[in-house]
């Protein structure tokens, strides 16, 4: 009768241990946000795009959201009076899917498009790099005129001298670049901060994002999911999978549970036990270094540098340990006559802002310590 009460117990511990990870794995990801999308219509956080599109419903723009492009083209309909903003943030959709969509709406956005997108749909429209800072429009396109500039934070094009190109950067590329082809205007996006909340009222932001998505009185908005990687064009593959296939999954997970519980191996108490090798404090700090370097940790490295030879000249000056970077900079000033401002910059003010500045300021580090050694040594 124990026996059989403690097999009982066993298994309801199990049972609580499984619901319990799962509710714990629900938790988590609800504040969470890993798997969402960026400029989401339905996101009100900074990330999101919300704002944009409740103003484009108050002003009589019928708003869908779609997430497969089975539900994008019943969304589109026969396309007229549609404009179809296609936002592949998650990078998802295949050629096939872009060459489908020419046949979907006349009027297409694509927000900082992937090259896929741009050889599909604008051959002659390639990517430029990054684009940031203020700009101004520099075009007759009436979404451009009315913003007059932005804070051109996303990508940046180059399109031949044939397509209407707005928002010139000094390199000679575009953050909005629109093309005719045949029937058909497509709108190339590249300054996405023009739809996130965060950004959205910077400079003239709003009003470019209205005016290229309010131009018509529908509005579909594509954002891809996962689903459209295998791109499906009458729906999703979740749509595809049978009444079975979950209730399978979570039944294979609690017979993996009961197998490891089973067939495991009670492990025993924690031994600890002295390591067979010491290693060296040079090659702690060599292989430190050697992420910092790989991180591009430039100021965190520096500010290492900057509190350990700090602690050695107030060694060096007698002061205590309490002693702050102001006391040991008067210290260095009055021995070896040194101009207080410049210790200071040396000691905690001056950026590195390249590899070359870093160097410098280590050497300079150095020889501090040197000069200030030299200083105190009885001749």
């Amino acid at each position: 009768m124990s026996r059989r009460l403690g097999a009982v117990l066993g298994w309801t511990a199990v049972a609580l241990v499984v619901v319990i990870g799962v509710i714990a794995v629900w938790a988590a990801g609800r504040d969470s946000t890993v798997g969402d999308h960026l400029r989401s219509p339905d996101d009100a956080s900074p990330a999101g795009a919300m704002a944009v599109a409740e103003v484009l419903r108050e002003q009589g723009v019928d708003v869908s959201v779609t997430r497969s492009f089975g539900e994008t083209r019943s969304a589109v309909g026969s396309g007229d009076g549609v404009t179809l903003l296609v936002d592949d943030d998650w990078w998802v959709l295949t050629p096939e899917a872009y060459e489908q969509m020419l046949e979907l709406s006349g009027d297409v956005v694509l927000v900082q498009p992937t090259d896929d997108a741009l050889g599909v749909l604008t051959p002659d429209v390639t990517y430029g790099g990054f684009a940031g800072g203020t700009v101004e429009a520099g075009c007759d396109l009436p979404a451009a005129v009315r913003a007059g500039s932005i804070a051109a934070d996303g990508d940046a094009y180059r399109a031949p001298d044939d397509a209407i190109r707005c928002f010139a950067a000094e390199s000679g590329t575009h953050s909005v670049v629109r093309v005719e082809r045949g029937s058909r205007t497509i709108t190339v996006l590249g300054a996405g901060a023009a739809l996130a909340n965060e950004t959205v009222t910077e400079q003239g932001n709003a009003a470019l994002a209205l005016g290229l998505l309010g131009e018509h009185p529908r509005l579909v908005w594509y954002q891809p999911d996962i689903d459209d990687y295998a791109f499906e064009s009458d729906g999703t593959l979740a749509s595809r999978q049978a009444d079975w296939y979950l209730p399978l999954l979570v039944l294979l997970l609690l017979v993996g549970v009961a197998a490891a519980l089973w067939k495991g191996r009670r492990m025993g108490p924690v031994v600890v036990e002295d390591l067979p090798v010491e290693v060296r404090s040079s090659e702690t700090m060599e292989g430190r270094a050697r992420l910092y370097e790989r991180g591009g940790s430039r100021d965190h490295a520096l500010g290492t540098l900057r509190a350990a030879t700090t602690a050695r000249l107030a060694r060096t000056l007698g002061l205590g340990r309490t002693a702050g970077v102001d006391e040991v900079i008067d210290g260095c000033a009055a021995i070896t006559g040194r101009d207080r401002a410049a210790l200071d910059a040396v000691l905690r003010t001056a950026p590195a802002r390249d590899d070359a500045a870093f160097v410098r300021l280590s050497d300079e580090l150095l020889r501090l310590e040197h000069d200030l050694a030299r200083d105190l040594t009885p001749r």
